[in-house]
C-alpha cells in the first residue's frame, strides 16, 4: 500500500500515539523502576540511566530504524545482510519476545504472587513446573 503522498487525521495519531505509549509505558516501567531504584541504593543515577538507556533508547531506536529504511518489519529490515541472516534474525527475535520471555512470564507472575509465598524456596521450582504446566493446560 502506498501511503507517501496520504496524510494522517487525526484519529491515526491518537492511535499511532496509543500504541507507542503502550509500547513504552507498561506495567514494569511503572513497577520496575521503583524496586530497581530500591535495589541500587546509593547507585540509583547508574541504575536509572541502564533502565533509560535499555527501556527507552533501544527501543526508541527500533522505531527510528524501521521508519527510517521504510522497512515492513524485522526481516525486511535485515534483508539487506541477506536472506538466510534475515530468516534467522527474524526467527530468533520471535522466540525471544515470545516462547523465551514472554510466554513464561505468564505464568510465573501469578505464581510467585499467589503461590511462591505459601511454599519453601527448596519446593518452589517444582511447585512452579507443577502450576505452569496447569496454568497452560487450562488457558491452551
Amino acid at each position: 500500500m502506498e501511503t507517501k503522498n496520504k496524510k494522517l487525521t487525526f484519529k491515526h495519531y491518537i492511535i499511532i500515539g496509543s500504541m507507542l505509549f503502550g509500547m513504552f509505558f507498561g506495567a514494569g516501567n511503572l513497577i520496575f523502576p521503583i524496586h530497581l531504584g530500591q535495589l541500587a541504593g546509593g547507585h540509583w543515577l547508574s541504575a536509572g540511566l541502564g533502565f533509560l538507556l535499555t527501556g527507552t533508547l533501544l527501543p526508541l531506536l527500533g522505531i527510528i530504524a524501521i521508519s527510517v529504511t521504510r522497512s515492513n518489519g524485522i526481516y525486511d529490515l535485515a534483508k539487506p545482510l541477506g536472506h538466510h541472516y534475515a530468516t534467522f534474525f527474524m526467527i530468533l527475535t520471535c522466540l525471544t519476545l515470545g516462547p523465551l520471555f514472554a510466554t513464561p512470564r505468564t505464568a510465573t507472575t501469578p505464581f510467585q504472587i499467589g503461590i511462591a509465598t505459601h511454599v519453601s524456596s527448596a519446593q518452589e521450582p517444582i511447585y512452579l513446573l507443577g502450576y505452569s504446566l496447569i496454568f497452560f493446560l487450562i488457558a491452551g
